[in-house]
């Protein structure tokens, strides 16, 4: 019989965010793209957890998740392939109704002018701007993952030595391991070859604000003083107010002087901002 008495089609679909990563990376698991975009579909699940049902995400939560991510300049539509690739797979497989990947787009970039632009500029260079800080973090991550390489060896060594390679789990699983290893370790490699360390030291009042620079400023309609660290996409956490640069707020507060005000158009409105100080990290 092809199936239990019972049990239909749809009890196999997946609920969970997390349960749908794992079935597409399944049916994937011989494809070089996805072990290449494991990563940025981590990122994505991780954003939205993954005990989110899918079938519970509205088009514009997808369309605003390159924004609030910060993904944004030339590698903008690479990052997002992956993303769009797992969104599709949703509709083709009859996970969800209406298909979500044509929501996800770049997001055009926010202000005008020569300041923008110059801004710009600056995040297009092709360098990888970290901190001290954030350099020693993916350097660990690195070494961490090369060490990994080393244990999935033994693992797939281990495996072969079971002879009968047609129904082998254990080898299939150390291979697939073995490939989101050695992606992740290409993707940091290239991070970190291509680094510009920021200097390290205090920032005087007539600088202008830049990567790395820390920023305290003064919400104009309520009054609350907040602290953001401007950084590279790589190294933020907008839970510790580190804000990547690629971000609209983290755009905006680029190129600033204390005493400036800053107007940011964000989803939910606009934020209206007083520069108190800027500071390095």
């Amino acid at each position: 019989m092809d199936s239990q008495p019972g049990q239909s089609k749809a009890a196999t679909q997946p609920t969970l965010l997390s349960e749908a990563l794992k079935k597409y990376v399944e049916a994937k698991k011989n494809g070089k793209g996805v072990q290449d975009g494991y990563q940025e579909l981590r990122k994505f699940v991780d954003w939205f957890g993954g005990e989110r049902v899918i079938t519970g995400f509205k088009p514009s939560e997808i369309a605003d998740y390159p924004q609030q991510k910060g993904i944004a300049g030339p590698d903008a539509a690479e990052r997002l392939r992956p993303v769009k690739d797992f969104l599709k797979h949703w509709k083709d497989k009859g996970w969800v109704e209406n298909s979500l990947s044509t929501h996800l787009r770049i997001p055009r970039p926010r202000g005008s002018g020569s300041r923008a632009a110059d801004n710009r500029a600056a995040l297009d260079d092709g360098r990888t701007h970290l901190s001290q800080q954030g350099y020693d973090r993916l350097l660990a991550q690195l070494n961490d993952l090369k060490t990994q390489r080393v244990e999935v060896i033994e693992e797939i060594k281990l495996a072969m030595s079971d002879k009968d390679y047609r129904e082998n789990a254990p080898l299939d699983a150390a291979k697939e391991k073995q490939g989101f290893i050695e992606s992740q370790i290409r993707t940091l490699e290239a991070d970190l070859s291509n680094a510009q360390i920021l200097p390290e030291g205090e920032i005087t009042n007539k600088t202008r604000s830049s990567v790395g620079a820390e920023i305290t400023l003064k919400d104009m309609d309520s009054g609350k003083v907040v602290n953001y660290t401007l950084v590279d996409a790589r190294e933020a956490d907008v839970a510790s107010g580190r804000i990547s640069t690629q971000s609209p707020v983290g755009q905006a507060l680029l190129d600033r002087m204390i005493g400036e005000n800053v107007e940011i158009t964000v989803p939910k409105g606009k934020l209206r901002y007083l520069v108190q100080n800027i500071a390095s990290s």
